[in-house]
């Protein structure tokens, strides 16, 4: 009912970089979408942003992955780097905490990402719908330099 009035609505890149389908991220959980679907970043800086407008639901413990929800309900995953779990914190600056609230494109966080490629680790970041029963389509844009703040996915709920 009132399928007119839902209007393709966006995701924006968290970091400078690559834009890629999630199958192109080097892990199965977020390769084979087991989380969700959403999009990836091969990141050419080290600065990460929030994708949406919404309020921070979970900086985890080892600071390498932040949980937003958005003003329309989707849950979102921000997960900087592959296994950086292992590093338990090293090498990432959180910018924000728990319960604060974003605009798109305010920043989230920053990793080094030289440190990381050193000890390693792939930087490729997941952004993750994980509530994905919301979403009725989508769309990622893939492109090979795209800007923080850019369309990186397109989808209706």
């Amino acid at each position: 009912m009132f399928s007119f009035l839902k209007k393709e609505k966006k995701l924006l890149s968290v970091a400078n970089g690559r834009i890629v389908t999630l199958s192109k991220i080097p892990d199965r959980v977020f390769s084979q979408k087991i989380l969700g679907d959403g999009f990836g970043v091969i990141p050419t800086t080290g600065h990460f942003f929030s994708p949406a407008d919404g309020t921070v639901t979970d900086v985890t413990d080892t600071l390498h992955a932040y949980c937003i929800t958005t003003n329309d309900g989707l849950e979102i995953l921000v997960h900087i780097g592959i296994d950086t779990v292992e590093l338990k914190g090293e090498g990432f600056t959180p910018l924000v905490k728990k319960g604060d609230r974003l605009s798109a494109g305010d920043a989230l966080a920053h990793a080094d990402l030289a440190f990381l490629k050193e000890k390693g680790y792939s930087t490729a970041t997941a952004v993750v719908v994980t509530n994905t029963e919301k979403l009725k389509s989508i769309s990622v844009s893939e492109s090979p330099s795209a800007k923080a703040g850019s369309p990186a996915m397109i989808y209706k709920t």
